[in-house]
């Protein structure tokens, strides 16, 4: 079986929360499309969040450790360290938890704000047990409001929604960069355990939706805007581009796929 470790940061630390909140059961409605409905979800929370939304494979488990709250002379490099660490702790507990009480096979870890794939439970529950897990090597790239997305085959690199492995194999992405807390990218474990890829386009990244602390807007203009783009390293970064990513119009299958809307 497969569970769905969902970190939910704290109303504290939110600049809307309501808005959020509207992003948080977006995810869960996506997630809860799964053709094959073995699976569990375990949102690790401060506060729960004041959703419609409901699903019986949905189960919320609460911390008490005090939120990341900005302070007044605290750097952007400290906040966003806090930030990861405090989601960090939440995967961890959520891992726990799902293999204490649902003895689950793997886990994967899903941000609040993002979206997977329907298939992606009934591919790990048919696959076998042995195998110490799957990356999420497609996927889409997608800024609130644009009718369009954008493929790219970078999806582990950018997204933290495309860890799927063994629980016993989860401490390994932690406190192996000295920016992230928890790195995503990892697809060797300890220099010999090597996840695979997932074999399809496995979850759409929400970017700029107003509450991605490291992905909001001014962000991403500084990564993209670079000085000098008619140079040859410009240039160079171009081209990177176009063969990272590629335009997609978001299909119906899409949207069916991975329950997609506005």
């Amino acid at each position: 079986m497969l569970t769905f470790i969902v970190p939910i940061k704290s109303e504290r630390v939110s600049d809307n929360w309501t808005g959020f909140c509207s992003l948080v059961e977006r995810t869960f409605k996506s997630i809860c499309n799964q053709s094959d409905q073995n699976f569990k979800v375990v949102a690790v929370c401060h506060e729960i969040p004041p959703i419609t939304f409901t699903h019986r494979n949905i189960n919320y488990l609460q911390v008490d450790f005090k939120p990341p709250v900005r302070q007044s002379d605290e750097s952007n490099e400290s906040i966003n360290k806090r930030r990861e660490i405090d989601k960090g702790k939440k995967l961890k507990l959520g891992a726990d938890y799902a293999k204490e009480k649902f003895q689950t096979d793997y886990i994967m870890t899903v941000d609040s704000d993002d979206y997977v794939s329907c298939r992606i439970a009934e591919f790990v529950n048919k696959s076998d047990t042995n195998e110490p897990g799957w990356y999420t090597k497609n996927g889409y790239l997608h800024f609130e409001g644009k009718a369009f997305l954008f493929a790219t085959f970078k999806f582990s690199y950018l997204c933290g929604s495309s860890v799927i492995v063994k629980p016993e194999l989860f401490k390994y992405f932690f406190d192996v960069d000295p920016i992230l807390y928890f790195d995503h990218r990892l697809t060797v474990l300890d220099s010999r355990i090597e996840l695979k890829p997932l074999p399809f386009y496995g979850g759409i990244y929400s970017m700029a939706n107003g509450e991605n602390h490291l992905m909001h807007v001014s962000n991403i203009k500084k990564f993209n805007n670079h000085k000098g783009w008619m140079s040859s390293a410009g240039l160079s970064r171009i081209i990177t581009k176009i063969k990272n990513y590629r335009f997609r119009f978001i299909t119906k299958k899409i949207r069916r796929e991975f329950n997609f809307y506005n």
